[in-house]
This record gives structure tokens, C-alpha cells and sequence, in this order.
């Protein structure tokens, strides 16, 4: 009797000797290690562009919007796209970019955040532009946007643009990443499976694909601060207070809070200080927010994670995220935190813990 013959459905031997056991399925679970790859994936793409943003300034920071009529196929896209790439990298040596299909029509197109070399955000004329009125538009930029446009013409290319940062350069790679996240729980057409989505030209990658949340110090050191604020013995514990998909929720307000000093420094306790790491992600969380460095800014910037927590927990709608928020910043600060509602009572019971 063959050794197949042999085992049962559940992989034990039916009474013939000691046999292998039958190899285990794969785990389908949502956290299993293909799919934290994959979020992974976006976490490197739009670190990369937010670093690259914090790098060379907002201000100097241009983003290329490149659109194909009538391409719905990735390939076809892709060979586009790389050969018009050749064009862009001759007047910008460095950039990011992202590709993406549109939501209505299909086709593809792709985004670049790019280094122009001078300020274009600070006196752009926005809405004369929108409104196709463009004389007061810094020359050097018209000049910039003819070459593009020639060129994308010659290449197969439709609409064009190159246009200065809307809002902060945190959105900014949030909105230019979106597009990868939904993208892996698609399916995707025959030939797209090893297309690219993302890419870096120039020698500006700043995280890496094989890049683990695991090894990053800065990283574990906002779990740790959270861990500390939520009272819980350590970051290991977040879960149980968050549930397990925490991260994912979470993950893009807990990158953006500025901690206390001591969480971004290294050495004994008697001897803290800061290394190249940790002044450089001090110095970037700083840049997300708007204004000279105060301590308002830090609160603003903890309070955004907690109140989106709050909403998390209690409802968008409810009352309770605001009181939420404002529980952990007033504790901070020393100040009896105000709680509002009928449920006041059990609610504070929630939030302290003996």
C-alpha cells in the first residue's frame, strides 16, 4: 500500500507506519503575510513621496498629471509612459510616480511629484489658471509646461499638467497612493500582474521595498508613545484596546503626531540625545503641520489621532470622539478633562484604567 493510500482525510496514518503529514493550506486570513506585503507596498510608496516632498520643499514641489485617451490597456500604457519618461527626467533629474486607472472612464494615467527648483507654490495665481487665464504665471514655468505638452503630444499623450501642491505634502502622498491600496483587493486584467505601479527616478528613495514595520525605530517608538497614552503595559497591548486592525485604521494619524523629544532620541536615560535618524524624523514630522513649533501645533497634531480613534470607537456622529480626544490632550496637560453628555459616567470609566 502506497503511502497516499495510507493517510486519511486529516493527514494521519491509517494504521501503516508513521507517515508525513499532509502539507498545511494557506492561511487566508486578512493579516496573513501576503496581504501585510502588499500594505506594506503602499506604506514604502507613499513614505517615499512624503519624505521626497519634506526633502526638497513643498514649495518647490510640482505635480505631473500625464492622461491617455482611449488606453485601457496596461501595457500599452506602460510602454507610454516609459518612453515619455525619457523626456521628464531630462528637465527634472529626480521625481516619484504613481499610475492608476480613471474611476468613470477606465484609462489609465499616471502622477509624478517632481523637483522644479524654485518656489511655484508661494504666488501661483490658482484660480486664473482654473479659469484658463494664464498671464500672470511665472514664465519659467509657462516654458516648462510648453515642453511637457509638446512632448506628451509627440509621445500619444492627452491632457497635461503641471501644477504646485494644493495642500501638504502628508495629503499629497496619501492621495497619490490610493490607488495602490485599492488596487490589491481587485482583481486584475490578464498582463497587469507584473506591472509596475510605482517607481523612482534619480536616487531619491528613502524606504525601501524590503523595508519592515518591525525594523523601524521610529515606528515603534510611536506604538510605544501610544502604548503610554492609552495606558496599556506595552505596544503589544494596543490591539486588545484598538482591535487588531488597528494600524490600518490609525496608521496614517500616528505617523503624523509629534511626539515628545525624548521618544525621537537613543542612549541611557542619563544620557539621551539625538542621532541622524531621529533629529530627521523630528525635523519631517515637524514640516506636516503649519505654523512656527509650539506646543499647540504638538496638541493639534494628538488630537487628530485620538479624535479619529474617537470616531472609530464611538461613531462619527456621536459627541463622545470629540470629549475623546479632548480627555487625552487635557490629561496631558494636566487640566481635569471636561466630559459632556448622559453618559458621562460609564464613559470615563471607559477611558481610565487603574
Amino acid at each position: 500500500m502506497s503511502g497516499a493510500e495510507c493517510q486519511t482525510g486529516d493527514g494521519k496514518s491509517a494504521g501503516c507506519g508513521a507517515q508525513a503529514p499532509l502539507p498545511r493550506l494557506p492561511c487566508l486570513k486578512k493579516d496573513n503575510c501576503i496581504v501585510n506585503g502588499r500594505y506594506r507596498s503602499a506604506f514604502v510608496a507613499e513614505e517615499n513621496i512624503r519624505s521626497y516632498i519634506w526633502k526638497f520643499g513643498q514649495e518647490n514641489i510640482g505635480v505631473l498629471t500625464i492622461t491617455a485617451a482611449d488606453c485601457l490597456e496596461m501595457i500599452e500604457f506602460q510602454g507610454k509612459w516609459h518612453s515619455y519618461l525619457n523626456a521628464v527626467k531630462k528637465i527634472f533629474p529626480t521625481g516619484i510616480w504613481t499610475r492608476e486607472r480613471q474611476p468613470r472612464s477606465g484609462n489609465w494615467h499616471a502622477h509624478a511629484v517632481v523637483n522644479v527648483g524654485w518656489d511655484i507654490q508661494t504666488n501661483f495665481p490658482r484660480e486664473q489658471v482654473h479659469r484658463r487665464f494664464y498671464v500672470n504665471v511665472d514664465p519659467r514655468l509657462r516654458k516648462v509646461w510648453r515642453y511637457l505638452r509638446e512632448r506628451a503630444e509627440s509621445h500619444g499623450f492627452g491632457r497635461v499638467e503641471l501644477l504646485p501642491l494644493k495642500y501638504s505634502g502628508a495629503a499629497c502622498a496619501r492621495y497619490l497612493t490610493k490607488y495602490l491600496t485599492k488596487s490589491f483587493g481587485s482583481e486584475k486584467s490578464f498582463g497587469e500582474e507584473r506591472c509596475r505601479l510605482f517607481g523612482v527616478w534619480g536616487r531619491v528613495r528613502f524606504v525601501r521595498p524590503r523595508f519592515s514595520f518591525l525594523s523601524s525605530r521610529i515606528i515603534q517608538k510611536r506604538k510605544q508613545w501610544l502604548a503610554q497614552m492609552l495606558e496599556v503595559p506595552d505596544e503589544t497591548h494596543v490591539t486588545e484596546a484598538l482591535g487588531p486592525h488597528w494600524w490600518f485604521h490609525f496608521g496614517n494619524a500616528l505617523r503624523e503626531v509629534i511626539m515628545p523629544e525624548d521618544f525621537y532620541k537613543v542612549g541611557p536615560a542619563s544620557d539621551r540625545r539625538f542621532d541622524e535618524i531621529g533629529l530627521r524624523a523630528l525635523e519631517r514630522d515637524w514640516a506636516v503641520w503649519p505654523g512656527e513649533p509650539s506646543d499647540d501645533v504638538i496638541h493639534r497634531s494628538q488630537f487628530n489621532l485620538f479624535h479619529e480613534i474617537g470616531i472609530h470607537l464611538f461613531g462619527k456622529d456621536s459627541g463622545q470622539a470629540l470629549d475623546y480626544a479632548m480627555y487625552f490632550i487635557a490629561r496631558r496637560q494636566r487640566v481635569a478633562p471636561v466630559i459632556r453628555g448622559p453618559n458621562a459616567q460609564r464613559y470615563l470609566s471607559v477611558l481610565v484604567r487603574d
